[in-house]
């Protein structure tokens, strides 16, 4: 049982901690008022580089253990654009260096290091994830293919037509993974995003929507229900994600037990030197 909630434990960190970058048009004039409907679109210059510090923590409370159990993931990254052509945004994120604190070692979960891997993947200008082009250096993880992970769990989307602040717009993400050796994971994730405001250059979006997840971890089955909400900033001038914080709450329900889980993300841009 202990390896089956590490297991979606470390299946929702993964999620939730899937790299996340923004990119805008140029800002508004300073003449137009900031509920003047605009259009949300990605269009980064070729060549941008961009570094990023991310973490991720999983808090579990189990009732068979005398305290919560904590799983930390921190990573440094770098992203750059590679092109942008015809509607089409190709991103190279780079990991840099990965450190990660599991609260037991769990035979067949053992998270490998990321460090030094890269992944190329494309995306439409409202932030649609079209698919990998490559993956450099991954390590090989039994019974898991991250490139199922990036082109399945883009949950993040631009609106469709213009919006002035207070709009919100909604996408549905259904998934379907290989989870470990003879297991498998179900997600569903309906996400409705709100444009917050617009300070200068910088747009602020808030995000939020319920989870509904089924894990099969080896013939132990285990379902979880919850909820996400989160924002992130986007500098439009830049053309850069700035931040984003998220919060993920869910109940994992295995063999009649109950165990509460916390999923923290947070990604900040490190300032260019």
């Amino acid at each position: 049982m202990k390896s089956a909630w590490c297991m979606a434990a470390a299946a929702a960190a993964l999620l939730f901690s899937t790299p996340l970058a923004s990119y805008g048009q140029d800002p508004p004039t300073p003449a137009e008022p900031l509920d003047t409907p605009i259009l949300l679109r990605l269009a980064p210059p070729e060549g941008r580089v961009s570094r990023y510090a991310h973490s991720t923590q999983a808090e579990v409370e189990n009732p068979m253990m005398p305290s919560n159990t904590v799983m930390t993931m921190r990573t440094y990254q770098t992203q750059t654009v590679v092109r942008v052509a015809d509607g089409v945004i190709r991103l190279r994120t780079t990991i840099d260096s990965t450190s990660t604190a599991m609260p037991m070692p769990v035979p067949g979960m053992e998270l490998p290091d990321f460090s030094g891997s890269a992944i190329t993947t494309e995306m439409d200008t409202r932030g649609r994830v079209l698919g990998v082009i490559d993956t450099e250096g991954m390590p090989a993880i039994a019974g898991f293919n991250p490139e199922d992970l990036l082109r399945q769990s883009s949950s993040f989307v631009l609106p469709e037509g213009e919006v002035s602040p207070g709009d919100s717009w909604t996408r549905d993400v259904p998934m379907e993974l290989p989870m470990g050796p003879g297991g498998s994971m179900s997600m569903g994730i309906a996400t409705t995003y709100t444009f917050v405001r617009l300070e200068g250059s910088l747009a602020t979006l808030s995000f939020e929507g319920p989870i509904d997840m089924q894990l099969d971890a080896g013939g132990a089955g285990m379902t979880a229900t919850g909820n996400l909400a989160g924002t992130m900033v986007v500098d439009l001038a830049e053309g850069r994600f700035r931040s984003q914080s998220t919060r993920a709450s869910f109940d994992m329900n295995m063999a009649g037990m109950t165990m509460e889980t916390n999923v923290t993300t947070t990604m900040e841009l490190i300032p260019d030197p």
